[in-house]
Parts: C-alpha cells; sequence; structure tokens
C-alpha cells in the first residue's frame, strides 16, 4: 500500500540569518528534511506534501531544497505573503518552480482574517485560478460562507479546506457546532475537506 502524508512541516532555527516573525512557537526543535525521511520510513511512510509552517513566516526555500533532493518523496504546497509587491507576478509562475504544487492559505488568526473579510485577496483568485495553482485553505467554519462564494465564481480553482473547518482551540460540542457549514461546501465538486489535525482543535 501506498501511503501520503498530505500535510507535514519541517522548518529551520529561529537565527539572525533567518529569523521568524513574531508568530507561535513549534510544538518542537526544528526538523530538517533528512530527519523527515528518516520518521518516514520508520512509519512506512512513501511520500509526503510538505507544508512551510507559518511560525516560519511565508518561507519556502527549505521545503523547495528537499523536492530537489529527494523529487520523488516529496511535493510542497507553499506560502505567499499576498502583501508582497511581487506576490501578483510569483504567483503567475508559481507553477514553474519544481515540485511546487499549490499554495497554503491561513485564515483562521486575528491578524490574518481580514485578508479574507475585508476582500484584500480578490486579485488572488483569479491568478491562481489562471495558473493551475491549488489551495489548501484553513479557515473556521464561520467564515466558510466565504469560501463558497470564492469557489463559486472562481469554478476553475481547486480547494481543499483543512482541519474540518474547525476553528482554533475549541473542542467536544463546540468544535462541530458550525459543521452544517461545512457540509454546505460538498455542493462545489472541486473542494474538497482534509480529515487531519484534529487533535490541534
Amino acid at each position: 500500500m501506498l501511503i501520503v502524508d498530505s500535510q507535514v512541516h519541517i522548518w529551520g532555527a529561529n537565527a539572525p540569518e533567518r529569523p521568524w516573525p513574531k508568530r507561535q512557537a513549534p510544538h518542537r526543535q526544528p526538523l530538517g528534511g533528512d530527519e523527515l525521511l528518516r520518521e518516514m520510513d520508520a512509519a512506512g511512510v512513501a511520500r509526503v506534501v510538505i507544508v512551510p509552517p507559518g511560525w516560519e513566516g511565508e518561507r519556502n526555500d527549505l521545503a523547495l531544497e528537499a523536492v530537489r533532493l529527494h523529487p520523488e518523496r516529496f511535493a510542497v504546497m507553499g506560502r505567499l505573503d499576498p502583501e508582497d509587491p511581487e506576490a501578483r507576478t510569483r504567483l503567475a509562475a508559481w507553477r514553474s518552480q519544481p515540485g511546487m504544487y499549490g499554495i497554503r492559505l491561513t485564515f483562521h488568526t486575528e491578524w490574518q482574517r481580514p485578508l479574507l473579510t475585508e476582500g484584500k485577496l480578490d486579485w488572488f483568485w483569479p491568478i491562481a485560478e489562471r495558473a493551475g495553482v491549488r489551495l489548501m485553505i484553513l479557515a473556521p467554519h464561520p467564515l466558510l460562507h466565504l469560501i463558497d462564494a470564492i469557489a463559486q465564481l472562481h469554478p476553475g480553482l481547486h480547494i481543499a479546506v483543512d482541519h474540518l473547518g474547525i476553528p482554533t482551540k475549541t473542542k467536544d460540542d463546540a468544535a462541530f457546532a458550525g459543521l452544517d457549514r461545512l457540509l454546505a461546501l460538498t455542493q462545489l465538486p472541486q473542494l474538497a475537506v482534509r480529515f487531519c489535525g484534529l487533535s490541534m482543535s
């Protein structure tokens, strides 16, 4: 059986030459591509999709280097800073990066939410659709109607909703209170849902 993990992180140390933004702290010490390979082999995982973690910022360098060294084992759903002046140009050419399949967007924090709720990414969706850039989106249940509207406007845009859309730091009944909003998305054929990381909720 071929086992593929759809989301793993690798990251380097927070250092002067490669500083992290002031976000959340990682759950363990830095994890590189070689160590990840050893853990994959021990667990019987053949391939993984590397998603650079948010605590490092919008960096893809370590993930792309891992793909360069082991293209048969790794692929990347990278990060793009949508407020970077070069973001539009970079997005249009995103798939030209070897091993880069798409982009991971997160809207679960207070500082990220306005990107979605205030329409600051209206320019992003049509470019991603034309460029064939697939998306992983972390958005809590109360924001899923916005993802629904985007998907309806851009039927060629493939979107996977992460972690069942469960709001961060919720548990039990509270975690699933908005599940009907997630189930409503099943009417759209280009939308998928990833059952992953539920222990984070």
